[in-house]
């Protein structure tokens, strides 16, 4: 096992990142890329004034960037392509999943930056939620899309919004729906062609709970989306069930593994029999993490793998059968422990061709900078 530095720069904040293993066996690594304004301050010597070293994870010029990268050596095999972006708003999490086709679906979410005077104006008036970053200004939540890459990653459809979610306000009353939810997870592929992907929304800041969306092939190339339902919500409005990420085992049960907030950090896990049409009481687990990506292997096992935000800070992961076994049965594996602080994790991974496990995270030095960081597993348990 070792580790490996993919992006790096003084001037950006890279984080959440997504990978793929292309049918070429090239790599596609995806990422969140903003402006980390600090350079400024440490450029004027200011570095020692309280609030102007931070950094949160809402900028206007937030944007996904695509790294290719060797799938032997995994050197870099270009420089960072930023993807075209919305012209309104502003790209968050991004999530991928490889197609039968060889295509690659890119899912995320997006938000609307706003100027002080119209916050104002739109919350007097009873607008939706208008959310506020310290350092960034203010927003909305503007919609999760899905767009299609070819089977190389170089040309990309446009943003294409979710359908809304069912019992979810407008975010404008008949001018624009509730496009969806929050998306960082990973999606399925079933044995029809269809695709799963989970969302989150609803309740206190709109992310109370998780739900479910279908697409189907549209017959021209593309995916028809339509709402399946709820998966996951707490009842009792003691915490929050979010970033859910999907498995389906070899023996057809659907699995949605929630980071959850006011419930100590710890992995809430739902269970459907029947794709997603009706889903089992969620229950809590004993793993901690945030959030989740299980990876599944050609065994049949899951390697699920997860940022650790408690000391020693880092990545984590376990092996286990999803069809004999709990979460809490596999074997924590501490990939890194070395973190300077909880502002980290989000991994992702994937299956190289030779056999390797490739595990993609954002991580910090002591400097500070948010930076795309790697693990390369040679073998596991």
């Amino acid at each position: 096992m070792h580790h490996l530095t993919l992006f790096r720069d003084d001037r950006y904040y890279a984080s959440f990142p997504a990978v793929a293993t292309l049918a070429d066996g090239t790599v596609a690594v995806l990422f969140r890329r903003a402006r980390d304004q600090r350079w400024f301050a440490r450029a004027l010597g200011l570095t020692d004034q309280t609030g102007l070293m931070s950094v949160d994870h809402v900028d206007s010029r937030s944007q996904h960037v695509l790294l290719r990268l060797d799938g032997r050596t995994l050197a870099p095999l270009a420089e960072p392509e930023v993807l075209p972006p919305d012209g309104e708003a502003a790209d968050q999490d991004a999530n991928l999943l490889a197609l039968p086709d060889g295509r690659l679906l890119l899912t995320g979410f997006s938000w609307y930056p706003l100027a002080p005077r119209l916050a104002d104006a739109i919350h007097a008036a009873g607008g939706p939620l208008v959310g506020t970053a310290e350092d960034s200004g203010l927003f909305l939540f503007w919609g999760g899309y899905a767009r299609l890459g070819d089977a190389t990653a170089r040309s990309w459809t446009p943003h294409g919004f979710l359908p809304p979610l069912p019992g979810q306000p407008d975010l404008l009353a008949g001018v624009r729906p509730h496009h969806g939810g929050a998306l960082r997870g990973r999606a399925v592929l079933l044995p029809d062609g269809g695709v799963l992907q989970a969302v989150y929304a609803g309740g206190a800041h709109g992310k109370r709970g998780s739900h479910l969306y279908r697409a189907d092939p549209d017959g021209a190339g593309g995916y028809a989306w339509r709402a399946l339902g709820p998966i996951a919500h707490d009842a009792a409005g003691q915490g929050c069930l979010v970033e859910p990420a999907l498995l389906r085992t070899r023996n057809g049960l659907l699995l949605a593994f929630h980071r959850t907030a006011g419930m100590g950090d710890q992995l809430a896990l739902g269970i459907s029999p029947d794709e997603g049409l009706t889903w089992r009481p969620w229950r809590l687990t004993t793993v901690v993490g945030h959030p989740f990506d299980p990876l599944p292997l050609p065994d049949g096992r899951v390697f699920l793998v997860y940022g650790y935000r408690h000391a020693p800070y880092g990545i984590r992961a376990r092996v286990f059968d999803p069809d004999t076994q709990r979460p809490e049965d596999g074997t924590e594996l501490v990939l890194r422990d070395d973190g300077p602080g909880p502002d980290l994790g989000y991994p992702w991974a994937t299956a190289l061709t030779d056999g390797r496990v490739l595990v993609v995270y954002y991580f910090a030095g002591e400097d500070g900078i948010r930076r795309i960081d790697a693990t390369v597993v040679n073998a596991l348990p």
